[in-house]
């Protein structure tokens, strides 16, 4: 039998303990906006977990400890695509990572996607009572009670990280000689990552890190002194404000940002699209109508760009003069995206060495390609 329900009414820390005391099989699926994992169960165990955010994938996750570059990324992802074989098993055959390795990150991967759970506000999961995918996995035997009670400390960790790292644009700086032989890979990456000008949204990026391990080992170096947390610059960017009146119902506001985001779209005004239907999903606390609507608009502009020929096989190159790239402003998603462009890799290739959702990217191309910073050899 399967069941549904919202993550404020059953905590992710008794569902788990729930499925694992009733020794369940099947899929568990919880979402939260745009982002959707799936834990897998076998009586009661987890077996394998999947998650639709590109931040989570093993190849990202693999480049944060350490085990392989981009370059060897692109490789591997490139060999998958022809070749069908899942990446974990390309990455063995061609001798990048020991297999024993290979499972034993793939087990902390599928703990660490859970332990994320945990720190979500809201969100929605379902159990498909014994469902499994018939696609191939590696089995993982992963611990449920030691998932819980790592997840609950997480959680009081989080609020007294958010004490000192309110936000995610604050800038780190260092202030003394880091010790990195007492650090693991993990943290020697996001350490690697800081260089006075990356804010902490731009140093998850750049290290392929979680927003919690990122705020953790920047919270206990600041601590320590080594560094020092500051505001950026300027003003944060804001969403646009959807309305000026008070007093309107959250179920109103929400309906009247995806009329005006069917708007925009209707003018190609992409840019205002992706911003309206960020601010409906932010507020709409059910989210399938909104979820909809984000599916459906994405596919929208895909078609389109790639009817412009924004497509895979473009290359891109930097168009305008670097002094004049640096004085412009902008987000941690563009500035990772424009870092990596050489005028060798074209758009698929970008795209797969990238933590960042494929629509996303080809919208951040599109944007730049418009504004003149890169055009297509």
């Amino acid at each position: 039998m399967g069941v549904s329900g919202n993550l404020k009414t059953m905590l992710p820390g008794d569902l788990l303990q729930w499925l694992s005391l009733g020794q369940k099989t099947g899929t568990l699926v919880v979402t939260s906006k745009s982002v959707e994992k799936k834990v897998f169960f076998k009586q009661g165990r987890v077996i394998s977990s999947a998650s639709n955010d590109p931040r989570d994938y093993l190849g990202q996750f693999l480049i944060s400890h350490g085990f392989i570059s981009e370059a060897e990324l692109m490789k591997a992802m490139e060999v998958q695509q022809q070749s069908g074989i899942l990446l974990g098993k390309i990455l063995v055959m061609i001798d990048v990572i020991p297999e024993g390795d290979l499972v034993r990150l793939m087990r902390l991967k599928a703990e660490e996607e859970i332990y994320d759970i945990f720190l979500w506000r809201e969100g929605e999961f379902r159990f498909l009572d014994g469902e499994l995918p018939t696609m191939e996995m590696i089995p993982l035997q992963v611990d449920v009670t030691g998932i819980i009670m790592e997840g609950t400390r997480r959680v009081d960790e989080w609020s007294r990280i958010r004490e000192v790292i309110p936000h995610d644009v604050m800038i780190p700086i260092i202030a003394g000689t880091i010790p990195e032989k007492d650090l693991n890979e993990v943290q020697r990456m996001i350490v690697h990552a800081v260089d006075g000008k990356r804010t902490i949204a731009e140093i998850e990026l750049e290290s392929r890190s979680s927003l919690f391990a990122v705020c953790s080992t920047l919270h206990t170096l600041t601590r320590d002194g080594y560094i020092r947390m500051t505001e950026p610059g300027g003003p944060a960017t804001k969403e646009e404000a959807p309305f000026e009146e008070a007093q309107v119902s959250e179920t109103d506001e929400v309906q009247s940002l995806l009329s005006r985001a069917q708007q925009a779209l209707k003018h190609k005004d992409y840019e205002k699209t992706q911003r309206l239907l960020k601010a409906a999903e932010n507020l709409d606390s059910g989210q399938s109508g909104v979820r909809s609507a984000i599916k459906g608009a994405e596919a929208v502009i895909l078609a389109d760009l790639y009817q412009q020929g924004i497509t895979d096989a473009r290359i891109p190159r930097i168009a305008k003069p670097i002094a004049e790239i640096t004085t412009m402003n902008f987000t941690p998603n563009e500035g990772f995206i424009l870092s990596r462009i050489n005028g060798t890799y074209n758009l698929g290739s970008l795209m797969k060495i990238s933590p960042i959702r494929e629509s996303d990217a080809m919208l951040i191309f599109y944007k730049l390609w418009k504004d003149g910073v890169i055009a297509f050899d």
